[in-house]
């Protein structure tokens, strides 16, 4: 009985990697600059450059990957692109 459990939980992985991958493209996908968005439209370019670097935007897409799976098994969600008060990195 364990050994099937531990089975079914073994093939979960690949099915959550899979979902993980499609959700983390499908937020780098949208329209429009998210730090655009959050800087507001009287920002200068130096403002949403420096929003960039904050949320790790300028980084490689596959970095990004990595860092936003290491928050999400961490629980922390509490950077996102909505958000107006940005936390220092």
């Amino acid at each position: 009985m364990y050994a099937y459990i531990a089975r079914r939980l073994l093939a979960t992985l690949p099915v959550m990697t899979v979902v993980a991958l499609f959700v983390f493209l499908l937020l780098r996908l949208t329209t429009g600059d998210p730090a655009a968005i959050i800087a507001g439209d009287n920002a200068t370019s130096a403002q949403v450059a420096q929003i960039r670097l904050r949320l790790g935007l300028d980084r490689p897409i596959p970095q990004q990957f990595v860092i936003w799976l290491a928050q999400i098994l961490r629980g922390d969600l509490a950077n996102h692109f909505s958000s107006k008060s940005l936390s220092r990195r």
